[in-house]
């Protein structure tokens, strides 16, 4: 009943859309009703189905309205605040913890070398991570700091020391359990030391408990084992001075994902840190993939891997010289998002084998032994207060296991083991229960089973998190500013991530369609009741959009509980996550699409309804998950069908063709199947990414043929790979295949996977979502309009040059006849011109660690016309690739025009540039690397 008045409602609003003539370019004049799209057979068509042919091709503009972390400016969870004070050698020290940017503390002289600020966090608290935001009051910046922590205020424990940076300084270092933290400025400045606000966090990683490590020398009375025990004032030490070759190894006793480590050589043996370093991983302990390599500068280093990887075994090399010894006084290898609760002390009421919860395995459990009755309990210690956002029990799949959920269940936090708080009750569902609340610390959390039944409460296996998804966005806003307050610190980030100007800049682009990511909270309050004005931003895009000839793609990427078990889902959780079990949170979803398809029912601008992004209930869906899944797209796709019968319906066939059931199956007609290809495994390897791209274009006659159905890549990047990107909208633009590239914007620079944004990198500081006031809020995320970004110029380009529908890839390369090289330096053993000599043969090598300013020069022999350059590394050789690079044209030698900048990220680089002519090509390095930069052969493109 309640979905037949929200409908009836919304029937009466209509969507005023300009009518004028049918576009037939992506730049056409505004969109009317012969631009209607409907399927047809394969393809897409205008006019209902009956007009031209038409593909749809653009981009999603992601972290609008729907929150993800790594892309959207909306904020980070820190360290829960509750009971925190501060002192400091001058100045009111609780300034800089009280959540608002606008005061501060401050030393109001100039910086002398012994200021301080002291946390007192109230109890011993986990954290590895620092942060001092001094973003509005530029230059007042610490010069440098030293971090101690103390578990007693009398006794400290040095854990950093760096330079300060203007804005936000962060200092990184291994998981601490402190109740103090006392940051020292040790410089001198011409200026005063001021605090908007510090922070406290803790990023997960792997407990070192059960992990062994062995090394290549170790000094007298030293143990490798030293760099795994939680203490910094123990080390590990090579007890030789410095010098290449000389390898540390951890065995972490089964296969584990990571995606950084940090190594601290302590406090006590500071310049023991390696001058040169590279970290490797292996399954086997014999083949070893290199993942990250560095120069060390400090105590603290931290090595990323730009990606996941799984391994058993890591081992980091020294390959640095130094009269010093090697020294790691401790090693932390990150975790992911899930605490690592291996280890920790668990009790239960009854049953045995507790622990069994925490061991990483679903088939073995803790079981009561028993029928669930009121009272039963299960408690993890966490040994100090951590903070936590959500707690999931999960079973094994297809066990009868999966029907020992709590019938009821009552989860309480204790910062102390005899005070608890409950933060949250409900009803557990089969198979897995995700349990979400406000974030807070503690350092108990204790599950009772409130319900009667006869099966046993079982738990194969208990996580926990402090998750940032758009669920607990929204949660937390909402508990800290009420209803009206979050949706005014929401306003005011879809105000600024996306204007006219935006709109404008996707026109230019050439594209004609926009893929609008939206979460379920745009529309629903926490509660499920509708929010007051839901279509605000929706109408406004659609207007817009529909002026410049673009369609709008309503994709519902979130759902209530979550389709998946990703945040890029809305909710981190278990398999299945909590959408697929809740009758509730479906009959929302049907209430959401039921009002869309009212309020946009004959609407030309929407090009169609994509009903749920990414619908995973298994990473192995089996014939049971599959229709499960199937039987509610049926559901929703009647739903929509009963109030909208000509709007195209987008489906995902989420990880295969086979995830989603042939129409014929369920009756459906109009429809049209999404696909999102990704190779997240391999960013840095052209040759994952093109094989991607040749596994995708080659299936594409069989998909056309079978269903039968239009086909849309409605999500897809190939990282640096401006080739790949191209060869790729070729082909789906022959195969009249619809595409919509991820992403048009994001935060992230493009060193830090944010190469796949239109535009990327703009480093200004995000909220704190536990902790900064409305007002902080707001000021932050205004500062995210599109104007403080970077435009990744040649990327647009490149998508621009098929937006049109150009469906030919043929790059024309130029032969090497009469090419000769040189360069700023050469190893003794090889020659400038092993670099243009063919691929896999001979290569140029520098002969020297990179440093910045190295050039490779070209000298074609005659002016040719030049669009792309592409640079690979020798086979043996992978890591030489330059870490940055300029490139520059000359028709002459002498004079040199920019033609192209950025990073190089893996062991091939194709560099478009603007078409131009030269004779020359000057590449120059301007990263830093240990390794050698070194070319097996470089291609030179007139077109592509």
């Amino acid at each position: 009943m309640r979905r037949l008045l929200v409908a009836a409602m919304l029937a009466a609003v209509t969507l005023v859309v300009t009518s004028c003539t049918s576009p037939t370019t992506p730049q056409a004049a505004p969109l009317s009703a012969a631009d209607f799209i409907k399927a047809s057979g394969s393809v897409l068509k205008t006019d209902s189905g009956s007009g031209s042919t038409i593909n749809l091709r653009g981009t999603n503009v992601g972290g609008w309205l729907a929150h993800e972390e790594w892309m959207s400016p909306l904020g980070e969870f820190a360290v829960d605040r509750t009971g925190w004070s501060a002192a400091a050698s001058s100045g009111t020290a609780s300034r800089a913890i009280d959540g608002s940017r606008s005061a501060r503390w401050t030393t109001n002289a100039n910086q002398g070398g012994a200021e301080w600020l002291r946390l007192d966090l109230g109890a011993n608290t986990v954290f590895n991570r620092l942060s001092i935001d001094n973003s509005n009051t530029p230059g007042q910046y610490p010069r440098n700091v030293t971090v101690e922590t103390s578990m007693n205020g009398t006794t400290w424990v040095s854990v950093a020391n760096q330079a300060g940076i203007d804005g936000v300084t962060t200092v990184r270092f291994s998981p601490q359990v402190a109740r103090y933290v006392r940051v020292n400025q040790t410089a001198t400045a011409a200026a005063p030391w001021s605090v908007g606000e510090i922070n406290l966090f803790f990023d997960p990683v792997h407990r070192n408990t059960g992990f062994t490590a062995a090394a290549s020398a170790t000094a007298g009375g030293a143990t490798a084992s030293s760099a795994l025990d939680d203490n910094l004032s123990t080390a590990w030490q090579s007890g030789a001075p410095q010098v290449p070759g000389q390898s540390f190894t951890v065995d972490f006793g089964r296969n584990v994902d990571m995606d950084r480590v940090l190594f601290d050589a302590g406090a006590a043996t500071a310049s023991d840190y390696p001058r040169s370093w590279e970290v490797l991983t292996s399954w086997d302990n014999v083949t070893f993939t290199p993942v990250a390599s560095g120069y060390g500068k400090n105590r603290v280093i931290q090595a990323d891997f730009n990606g996941w990887k799984n391994a058993r075994y890591l081992r980091i090399i020294n390959q640095g010289t130094a009269p010093q010894w090697w020294s790691i006084a401790e090693i932390a290898v990150s975790n992911g998002n899930n605490l690592n609760l291996h280890g920790r002390v668990v009790t239960a009421s009854a049953g045995s084998s507790p622990g069994n919860i925490l061991d990483g395995s679903p088939a073995t459990r803790w079981t009561t032994g028993a029928p669930q009755v009121p009272g039963q309990w299960i408690q993890v210690d966490l040994g100090a207060l951590v903070t936590l956002n959500t707690v999931w029990m999960d079973t094994a799949k297809n066990t009868a296991d999966e029907g020992d959920f709590p019938r009821g269940y009552r989860l309480e936090l204790s910062r102390n083991g005899s005070t608890w708080k409950t933060v949250a009750t409900g009803i557990g569902t089969p198979k897995a229960t995700n349990i979400s609340f406000g974030a807070q610390a503690a350092r108990y959390f204790r599950l009772t089973q409130t319900g009667t039944a006869p099966q046993w409460w079982s738990i194969g296996e208990l996580s926990a998190g402090l998750y940032n998804d758009d669920y607990s966005l929204n949660n937390t806003l909402t508990s800290r500013f009420g209803t009206t307050g979050a949706q005014t610190v929401l306003d005011a980030h879809q105000d600024a991530w996306l204007t006219e100007a935006d709109i404008d800049n996707i026109q230019a682009a050439g594209l004609n369609l926009i893929r609008v990511p939206i979460g379920w909270n745009t529309f629903l309050n926490l509660d499920g009741s509708w929010k007051s004005n839901p279509w605000e931003k929706l109408d406004w895009l659609i207007d817009e959009a529909s002026q410049r000839g673009i369609y709008v793609l309503l994709d519902l990427h979130m759902l209530p509980g979550g389709a998946c078990s990703w945040g890029s889902c809305g909710r981190y959780g278990p398999y299945p996550n909590e959408f697929w079990l809740n009758d509730t949170y479906q009959d929302w979803t049907v209430d959401i699409w039921e009002a869309m398809a009212t309020r946009y029912k004959g609407v030309p601008g929407v090009a169609g309804y994509d009903l749920i992004n990414e619908p995973l209930i298994d990473p192995s869906e089996d014939a049971d998950d599959l229709k499960k899944k199937n039987d509610f797209y049926d559901r929703l796709y009647d739903a929509v069908r009963a109030i909208d019968p000509d709007h195209l319906i987008v489906l995902g066939a989420f990880l295969g063709m086979d995830a989603v059931a042939h129409p014929s199956t369920y009756g459906w007609t109009n429809v049209m199947y999404q696909l999102h290809p990704y190779d997240m495994g391999s960013p840095t390897d052209w040759t994952a990414q093109d094989r991607l791209v040749t596994n995708e274009l080659s299936a594409l006659p069989a998909r056309l043929t079978d269903p039968g159905v239009p086909l849309l890549n409605g999500e897809y990047s190939l990282y640096y790979n401006d080739d790949v990107w191209a060869r790729f909208m070729a082909g789906m633009n022959a195969s009249n295949v619809s595409w919509s590239n991820w992403t048009y914007k994001v935060k992230g620079a493009a060193d830090q996977f944010a190469y796949w944004g239109m535009y990327n990198d703009n480093p200004r500081p995000i909220p704190i979502i536990n902790s900064d006031d409305s007002a902080t809020f707001i000021a932050k995320v205004g500062q995210f309009v599109t104007s403080n970004f970077t435009k990744n110029t040649r990327f647009v380009e490149t998508i621009k040059k098929y937006a049109g529908g150009l469906s030919t890839f043929a790059p024309v390369p130029i032969g090497h006849e009469g090419w000769s090289a040189t360069a700023s330096a050469t190893s003794f053993d090889s020659s400038a011109a092993a670099g243009i000599d063919g691929a896999n043969s001979a290569a140029w090598y520098s002969g020297r660690s990179q440093a910045g300013g190295e050039w490779y020069q070209i000298d074609m022999g005659a002016i040719h016309t030049v669009a792309m350059v592409t640079v690979q590394t020798p086979p043996d050789a992978r890591w030489d690739y330059p870490r940055g690079f300029i490139v520059e044209t000359s028709t002459d030698g002498t004079t040199w025009a920019s033609a192209a900048k950025g990073v190089a990220y893996g062991w091939k680089r194709p560099i478009s540039i603007a078409p131009t002519t030269a004779r020359y090509i000057r590449m120059t390095q301007t990263g830093t690397a240990p390794q050698w930069w070194s070319i097996d052969e470089v291609t030179v493109y007139s077109s592509y």
